[in-house]
């Protein structure tokens, strides 16, 4: 179906020219939207990623202020003299205590933090989750009952650089961010032997999230260095790995922080907004009208071009077939309109040309056969008139020559009568019979034949007098140089579609030799006529049928045969050739 739709659109100038100038208008107009929609996806993108860049810069200030305060309260947690003391007591007493000092001690330790983590939660936040305090022999004084810390070993490994400086960790405990800081003996240098404890604060994950809570969920982020996602409104994506998911075609903007290693990452929507794919779209709509409206014109404009074209190209096409038409009702000065008018000239140039070449050809070819047909009868009269005289001279014989006469003036009456070119072959064939019967009168048992005529061609048109000098030859150089004679064979039959008339007699040794005699042998045949009368036969169905069609003699085995093709014609009264 393609390969057709393909050969129909090459073979018509005006789907090609349609084609080419649809494209060639086309074109231009999707590189001018195509290159104002990428410009001002261009220009938004830009001025997106400042005004996203803006908006996180006032988002890490704001959230570095809350960091920054969870870190004081935490580094003047670490300078009260109470927790101090309740760290030096557990490292001189070790585990020489008993269980209700312990007890006491877990106590104290608990209300002091606790009136801490309230304080804290005024002036900070309600997002301060937990304070823990961790003594060098790992326990645990809590406001959490649970004591829950998931990395107690990972918080002592968290370096430190200057003394009582608090220091975020990198990782979340149970997905809340925590802010570590290590006790040393008043005075001493950070070293292990030194250090006495450390105190842990925890951030509410869910709380959090509200330093933020003005972004979408999926948009902001609160990443270490490495990625590690430490604080999202999804509680799921904490500990994950930030990029794990898919961010093509989104515009990510990173902000570091000021008071830690952490690092606020803006994810929003790249390119165009809405706004401006709706003014794309709209854009986009006029193209493509704009198209339609130049493919409807340029199809008016190219069909009054290119169907002129296609009407003088039929009008040729029947030109071929001889049916000349002229190009009627044009109009116009341009081009096309002068390639029409010269074609109607030419037309009637043609017309008038054929008319005076048809009307010579028929005076020519009425000419030719009036010359014929004079040669044929005096020629036919003259070689009858030679019979009656042998056989008058013959006692035996004379008797007959009041029949040959009769039968003479038939045939003379049948070739001299007006009328039409054709007649029906029975009727020629009847005539010839009585040509042959003349000739049985001279040579008597000599001369056989027979005549072979399906009814189906009794009615086929033949030209008048066109078998008599095919028979006249049969029994001039056949029968009439055998002293024993024989026998003229006539027969109709169809093949190829064409009618055939084959006339098949003996012949004597001279006239079946090669066609390669000597060119004295050919001569002395030529001298005595052979082949004239086939050669007028010949000449006359050429006239009339065509060079495709004629007479045709073969030799085989002491026998010529003569075919004489035509077309089969059925008979009709009117016809003249």
């Amino acid at each position: 179906m393609l390969a057709g739709l393909v050969r129909t659109i090459r073979s018509r100038l005006l789907y090609k020219m349609l084609i080419s100038y649809s494209i060639l208008t086309l074109v231009p107009l999707v590189v001018v939207s195509a290159a104002f929609y990428v410009r001002s996806d261009q220009l938004l993108e830009k001025k997106e990623t400042e005004t996203v860049q803006q908006d996180l810069n006032a988002t890490a200030s704001k959230i570095d202020a809350r960091l920054h305060e969870v870190r004081k309260l935490l580094s003047e947690l670490g300078r009260q003299e109470a927790i101090r003391s309740l760290l030096l007591m557990d490292a001189r007493e070790g585990t020489n205590s008993d269980g209700e000092d312990h007890r006491r001690q877990e106590a104290a330790a608990a209300e002091l933090m606790q009136s801490e983590l309230e304080q804290a939660r005024n002036n900070v936040g309600d997002f301060v989750d937990n304070l823990y305090l961790i003594n060098k022999a790992g326990d645990i004084y809590a406001t959490d009952s649970g004591k829950r810390l998931q990395y107690v070993s990972a918080f002592r490994l968290l370096p430190f650089e200057f003394p009582n400086v608090p220091q975020w960790a990198f990782f979340t405990d149970y997905r809340r961010m925590a802010c570590d800081l290590k006790l040393y003996a008043g005075g001493a240098a950070m070293t292990s032997e030194t250090e006495i404890g450390m105190l842990v604060l925890t951030l509410d994950p869910a709380k959090a999230s509200q330093l933020y809570e003005n972004y979408e969920p999926g948009t902001f982020y609160i990443a270490n260095a490495d990625n590690l996602i430490v604080s999202s409104s999804d509680l799921s994506d904490i500990g994950s790995l930030l990029g794990s998911g898919s961010l093509e075609n989104r515009l990510v903007v990173r902000q570091k922080s000021q008071t830690s290693d952490f690092q606020y990452v803006r994810i929003a929507t790249a390119g165009a907004n809405a706004l401006v794919k709706k003014q794309t779209l709209f854009a986009l709509a006029v193209t493509l009208a704009a198209w339609a409206a130049v493919f409807i014109t340029t199809y008016q404009i190219l069909k009054r071009i290119t169907h002129p074209i296609r009407r003088l190209y039929r009008l040729m096409r029947q030109a071929e077939l001889a049916e000349y038409r002229l190009f009627p009702n044009i109009r116009g000065q341009d081009e096309i309109a002068m390639l029409c008018r010269g074609y109607n000239q030419l037309v009637t140039r043609t017309e008038q040309l054929i008319e005076t070449n048809y009307k010579n050809e028929l005076r020519v070819r009425e000419a030719e056969l009036k010359a014929i047909r004079m040669y044929i009868n005096p020629h036919f009269l003259y070689n009858i008139l030679e019979y009656i005289s042998v056989i008058s001279q013959s006692p035996d014989k004379a008797k007959y020559v009041p029949d040959v006469v009769r039968k003479l003036s038939g045939i003379f009456r049948y070739s001299i009568t007006p009328g039409g070119t054709f007649v029906p072959l029975a009727t020629e064939l009847q005539y010839v019979e009585s040509f042959l019967q003349i000739h049985q009168y001279r040579f008597g048992e000599r001369l056989q034949y027979s005549i072979v005529l399906p009814a189906m061609f009794r009615q086929a048109a033949v030209p008048r007098f066109m078998l008599q000098p095919l028979v006249e030859n049969s029994i001039l150089h056949g029968i009439d140089r055998l002293p024993e004679g024989g026998k003229i064979e006539i027969e109709v039959q169809e093949a190829d579609y064409h009618l055939e008339i084959v006339i098949r007699n003996p012949s004597s040794e001279e006239e079946a030799a090669p066609d390669g005699d000597s060119p004295r042998a050919s001569e002395k045949r030529a001298r005595r006529g052979l082949g004239s009368g086939m050669d007028n036969v010949n000449d006359r169905i050429r006239h009339h049928f065509g060079s495709d069609y004629g007479v045709k003699l073969t030799r085989d085995g002491g026998f010529v045969t003569v075919r004489a093709t035509i077309p089969i014609q059925i008979w009709q009264e009117e016809s003249t050739g």
